[in-house]
């Protein structure tokens, strides 16, 4: 094996350290980066000094980040190996971490690899080879209670990746995704972001989050050093064979993981009764009061103007339910979506990237109907675009509506639902939630957080009888695919490396949606979920291709997959390019 030269984020310790040091000491360059060289590269460096350059970065700053590419490139003229490692963890209740928390943790795990990868894309395209290696985790595949945040960062580092070995595949690029269980490292301890409320004592899950921080602590003590990621990165640098899709490493990653993609939703859950699977057992059965769900409730609809949130608005408002449809210009589309429905239907203005706005809404409905029964998380859009084009304002923006949307209306309504003893929280996900494409890779990103972030709330609300949902709608006819798309602005101007693709799968994308069917089975199906007695379903997936890909996805290795998915065209070819 050839000398490499490899650049690793957040190299100062931990992960990141081991790997630095092992590569270097097998004959490789290594540009060692961290947010303070001078502090920690010592360390790092000793006995390798010809060999590891420290390097200062915060992966959330888009101008350093080029920078220390640039600089890389300028010295040694090609990074041959990409280690996406920079990170950190959140833990507390969903309900409780805070708007700065939620944006540092995506910010940081999840921008700041696709800002890494963006920046390295260019020259390793045009060298015809590259590895980028981003770390996920056990959490990215399986969500627990109060790690919901954390989980969700790394279910869209996992939707993300996947997405662009589909894109880059073909010019000779790898992607893999390394998936550490749990090992002793100051993760748990000095780098562990935790809610406000519960380090202040003021949690309304005060007493259970505190018992399980400290046995999550307690057990990470336990667990083995860094040494076995250290080595399973270096192999990564070395090996001369392709890449897998995944690499999990340690026991309880690599059993989990199976345990968990080779289960239904129904065995799972009756797995996780069990006492086995510790950190990830569910807490308990459903509590709070008694409620018949098939009279009339009050339900609040989030992107209600058009398409699922419009239909399911008027669905809901025929089987004698009140309906608070919120949309972002109420007075130009409320009267469409309560023409007939005047006595169960009214409109308010929401904008769910606005928490005033939120507040207000939220205000403003309980004020009109004196309670919330059901939150139906509508309201989002759809990116479209090579990862490597998307700018920073389209992924944000992407993140602020899709995740942080539903996460802040959540939010808003948990106080309520808890003190009344029962609720219902739908989140409207995707058939992207599950199966990322070329192109989609942000909204996938979006959509794989969200379904952590709700598998994580819905074992933390159940003691206060609050249910959680997942809806996964496949394509439907709607104008998400034209009006409402946002396809980035790097193919809007012709300036994609990927254009000719790209034109193309726009195209094939946009007349399949016209053969799809309109928004009314969504519409049917999230008002069934606001009726049914019995508790909810985790999942909720809708349409053929929802239901004949999401199990395919999850029950298919990912060499399989990703051979059968290419076939049929899945991904780009050099006649793709520009």
């Amino acid at each position: 094996m050839n000398e490499q030269v490899v650049l690793i984020t957040g190299a100062s310790r931990g992960f990141g350290g081991e790997a630095a040091r092992r590569i270097a000491a097998r004959g490789n360059t290594v540009i060692a980066t961290m947010r303070n060289p001078e502090r920690d590269g010592p360390a790092i460096v000793e006995g390798l000094e010809d060999r590891i350059t420290p390097a200062r970065l915060d992966v959330t700053d888009p101008a350093g980040v080029e920078g220390v590419v640039g600089e890389a490139l300028a010295r040694h003229g090609r990074i041959d190996v990409l280690i996406n490692n920079a990170g950190y963890g959140l833990y507390g209740p969903i309900e409780e971490v805070s708007e700065k928390q939620v944006w540092r943790q995506f910010d940081t795990n999840v921008l700041g690899q696709w800002r890494l990868a963006k920046a390295v894309l260019p020259s390793m395209r045009e060298r015809g080879t590259g590895k980028i290696v981003n770390v996920s985790s056990l959490a990215g595949r399986v969500p627990g209670a109060w790690l919901g945040m954390y989980a969700a960062a790394k279910h869209a580092v996992e939707g993300m990746s996947e997405a662009l070995r589909f894109e880059v595949g073909h010019t000779g690029v790898q992607v893999c995704i390394l998936e550490p269980g749990m090992y002793v490292s100051d993760w748990q301890t000095g780098s562990l972001d935790v809610a406000a409320p519960q380090l202040e004592g003021r949690s309304a899950y005060q007493e259970t989050v505190a018992a399980a921080l400290a046995n999550f602590r307690a057990r990470a003590k336990t667990r083995p050093a860094s040494g076995s990621i250290g080595v399973a990165l270096a192999d990564m640098v070395e090996l001369e064979q392709p890449l897998p899709m995944r690499w999990p490493v340690g026991e309880d990653s690599t059993h989990l993981i199976e345990s968990r993609m080779n289960a239904t939703e129904a065995q799972w859950e009756s797995l996780r009764l069990g006492s086995t699977l510790r950190t990830w057992r569910r807490p308990g059965e459903l509590g709070g009061r008694e409620r018949e769900w098939g009279g009339e409730n009050v339900v609040f609809i989030t992107g209600a103007s058009r398409g699922f949130g419009a239909a399911a608005a008027r669905e809901c408002a025929a089987r004698g339910n009140l309906v608070a449809a919120t949309m972002r210009n109420a007075d130009r589309d409320g009267e469409a979506v309560r023409d007939g429905f005047e006595e169960r239907i009214a409109s308010f203005a929401l904008d769910v990237t606005d928490p005033a706005s939120i507040a207000a809404a939220v205000a403003a409905v309980g004020e009109r109907f004196g309670r919330i029964d059901v939150l139906v998380n509508n309201a989002g859009y759809g990116l479209y675009g090579p990862l490597e084009d998307l700018s920073e304002d389209e992924c944000r923006r992407q993140l602020d509506t899709n995740l942080l949307g539903q996460w802040r209306m959540l939010q808003a309504v948990l106080p309520g639902m808890r003190e009344q003893g029962w609720g219902k929280i739908v989140n409207v996900s995707s058939l992207s939630g599950q199966v990322p494409r070329a192109t989609r890779g942000m909204y996938a990103a979006a959509k794989h957080a969200l379904e952590a972030m709700s598998e994580a709330l819905a074992d933390e609300v159940a003691p206060f009888g609050v249910q959680v949902a997942i809806v996964q709608p496949g394509q439907y006819r709607s104008d998400w695919q034209t009006t409402s798309l946002d396809v980035c602005a790097a193919v809007r101007e012709g300036r994609s490396a990927y254009q000719p693709g790209i034109e193309r799968k726009l195209a094939e994308f946009r007349a399949v949606a016209a053969t799809r069917p309109g928004s009314d089975a969504v519409g049917m199906a999230l008002a069934d979920a606001v009726q049914l007695q019995q508790r909810l379903p985790m999942r909720w997936p809708l349409g053929e291709d929802a239901l004949r890909l999401i199990p395919a996805r999850r029950m298919t290795p990912d060499d399989t997959w990703e051979r059968e998915r290419r076939a049929e065209g899945w991904g780009f070819t050099m006649d793709d390019m520009a």
